[in-house]
């Protein structure tokens, strides 16, 4: 296998992961919601240092972690808001 692959790989478990964190809403005071973030961070970073190059990996990275983090909080808000 190849670093191409193992990028791959981890993008569609990030996919499958971060789809549960964002439909199940991430409560941002707990430690372990931060989590999601950490882990779309990563993957981003990852994955743009494997296709593109470290500055683009970063950016990649902090969009993945804010698409996740934001999905997450506003679910979650929106499901405690009409209730």
């Amino acid at each position: 296998m190849n670093m191409e692959t193992i990028a791959v790989a981890n993008f569609y478990i990030f996919l499958i992961v971060g789809f549960i964190g964002i439909f199940m809403g991430l409560n941002l005071k707990m430690w372990t919601s931060w989590l999601y973030g950490l882990y779309g961070f990563l993957t981003g970073l990852f994955l743009g240092s494997v296709f593109l190059n470290p500055s683009s990996g970063l950016q990649l990275g902090t969009l993945f972690a804010f698409a996740v983090m934001f999905g997450g909080a506003s679910v979650r808000r929106g499901r405690e808001r009409y209730k």
